[in-house]
């Protein structure tokens, strides 16, 4: 029979603090990978603390032995989502990469229904740890931003934003932590003995919101405002805040705020929407395309990324032109939309599941207090325009609403647990321990692909002997690892293509970017295919696959040193361009 869940603190606080540091961790610490310093190796330190911490909680509740087990449909909804992205890779074409995301979403699942059976004081701890963990990022962003090189990013990560970079992410990771963290601080602080430091803690992430000129951030921090000032219904709250936020705006308008909302009114003006959203008109047309070719089963969890190239080929095809970037970045990890990413991987299945989702929600809205609406009011402008569901900076304070909202209105039940308690939590400790194993594997892994390939676009520094020394090195180094490691195996293989480039063996990197293709069709593969074909005196051919991945981004065709076959690669995009 259940019973109310204790409101004191579990005598174990190791699993809390397991918890505490990976939050922290995903704020703060800068782990360069192979397609962002900031990104998936957060993502892997956070759910391992999370593995551990549930075997910790499972292990106390042991020693207890009683276990508290959360209920209501907003559960049952989580615990679907991971089912239905494994049955997806029944007819996706990456079905490791499915397995490992449906894996990745039962760890959060897993997490966030333990975090709903901790105190409520718990919860606020962690999130005041990071919100710490974003404002020592934002510190870092206005000291970069006074001049002071904090770290070196350099190629090939570099961009004209970097300075307003902070450890949390690049600017618009950095605006979504924070942001998103800002309901918990607005609410929670009010009773809290401390309120003081959840109001310090709330200007400094605001600031940072503006100071990162994400127009997503101030669109979403506008918003939230908005919808608390009406809860609060306080002339002089609206007085306070209209005053500081005044000055809030003007530091922000002095750092360059100003200038990026004339640059974008101006591009509305003239009807640029592509660049007024920031080019994320590529990652909808793809995605509109999976949409288009599977409507019923979608494409599977996690082969967005799989199918972007080819989606987005597909869609310039059907639509006539070329695409419109102005950077040398090309892929699409991910949708930048949330909701029409998930259409695009799960079909009809995904629109049913966001529906009960949603249904699960508006269900429990009267129960739930004045941090919902503030939540939804921070969420939503992200989950149409970024990818909060896909970072752990976006995943923290979203799994610690889910927690919470379970938690306060159904609450979590307590049973006695004499039966089974050897065995169950045997198993759970060797699958927690397994899981964090599998993320700290993926750190490594995504550290060691990041390092090849950055010492591999440096050593262009190098003479030629130096140079094609390292390029065999790091080719040697991959190959004797790449079967162990078949999930990495498509970018591996690119790095490989690109080190027998450096050494001037163009039939053998041809042979690896035709692997990497079938692998995976990515730009990079494509482009470098054309390269090595050319290098080869094969020229027709390389200017068919090049002027094909530059009519998707004709920026990459600044990457051709040779002037007359830039030029043509040019001509067949701008006859792509007059279709």
């Amino acid at each position: 029979m259940g019973k109310k869940p204790s409101t004191t603190e579990p005598k174990s606080k190791l699993p809390i603090v397991l918890a505490a540091i990976g939050f922290f961790l995903a704020e703060v610490v800068v782990l360069a990978g192979a397609a962002s310093p900031f990104r998936l190796p957060k993502e892997a330190v956070v759910l391992a603390a999370l593995s551990l911490a549930v075997a910790g909680g499972i292990i106390a509740a042991a020693r207890r032995r009683a276990i508290t087990l959360p209920h209501g449909p907003l559960v049952w909804v989580l615990i679907s989502l991971p089912i239905l992205q494994a049955v997806s890779a029944l007819w996706s074409a990456s079905r490791l990469r499915t397995l490992e995301s449906s894996l990745l979403t039962l760890i959060w699942v897993v997490g966030i229904l333990w975090l709903a059976t901790v105190t409520t004081t718990t919860r606020r701890r962690l999130a005041l740890v990071a919100a710490f963990g974003v404002a020592i990022s934002a510190c870092v962003m206005l000291v970069q931003l006074a001049g002071v090189s904090v770290f070196d990013f350099s190629a090939p990560f570099s961009s004209k934003r970097l300075s307003l970079t902070g450890l949390t992410g690049n600017p618009a990771d950095l605006a979504m932590a924070a942001v998103l963290l800002l309901p918990f601080l607005l609410t929670w602080g009010e009773d809290s003995s401390r309120p003081w430091l959840y109001r310090v803690l709330a200007v400094t992430l605001a600031l940072a919101a503006l100071i990162t000129q994400t127009l997503t951030g101030v669109v979403a921090l506008a918003i939230l405002l908005v919808v608390w000032l009406i809860q609060k219904r306080s002339k002089r709250l609206w007085l306070t805040t209209l005053g500081l936020g005044a000055l809030i705006v003007a530091v922000a308008l002095a750092a360059g705020l100003g200038t990026r909302l004339l640059k974008a009114s101006d591009r509305a003006q003239k009807g640029n929407w592509y660049r007024v959203f920031s080019a994320r008109g590529d990652g909808w047309s793809a995605a509109a395309e999976m949409i288009r070719e599977r409507p019923l089963i979608g494409v599977g969890a996690a082969n967005y990324t799989q199918l972007y190239y080819p989606s987005r080929l597909a869609w310039l095809t059907r639509h006539g032109g070329t695409g419109a970037r102005g950077e040398l970045a090309s892929h699409f990890q991910w949708a930048h939309c949330d909701p029409l990413q998930v259409v695009a991987e799960l079909g009809i299945l995904g629109i049913v599941w966001m529906a009960a989702f949603v249904l699960a929600i508006v269900s429990i809205r009267r129960r739930a207090g004045p941090l919902l609406p503030l939540a939804v009011a921070a969420w939503v402008p992200f989950a149409l325009l970024h990818y909060p569901s896909h970072l752990a900076v976006g995943l923290i304070p979203i799994a610690l609403l889910l927690a919470h909202l379970i938690a306060t209105t159904e609450p979590p039940r307590t049973f006695q647990w004499r039966r089974a308690r050897l065995p169950v939590t045997t198993v759970v400790v060797v699958l927690a321990i397994v899981a964090a194993g599998w993320q700290l594997r993926r750190v490594a892994v995504d550290l060691w692909i990041g390092g090849n390939e950055l010492r591999l676009t440096m050593s262009e520094g190098l003479d030629p002997a130096n140079r094609a020394r390292l390029a065999a090195a790091i080719e040697a180094q991959i190959l004797s690892r790449i079967q162990r490691l078949p999930s990495a195996a498509p970018t591996l293989w690119r790095t490989v293509g690109r080190a027998r480039l450096v050494r001037r063996e163009a039939a053998g990197a041809e042979v690896a970017f035709r692997t990497a293709y079938a692998l995976w069709p990515h730009e990079d593969a494509e482009f470098y295919l054309g390269m090595s074909l050319v290098t080869q005196g094969r020229r027709g051919e390389g200017l068919q696959h090049l002027g094909r991945v530059c009519r998707t981004n004709p920026a990459l065709a600044r990457y051709i040193s040779d002037k007359g076959l830039r030029r043509s690669v040019q001509d067949m995009v701008a006859a792509y361009r007059r279709q």
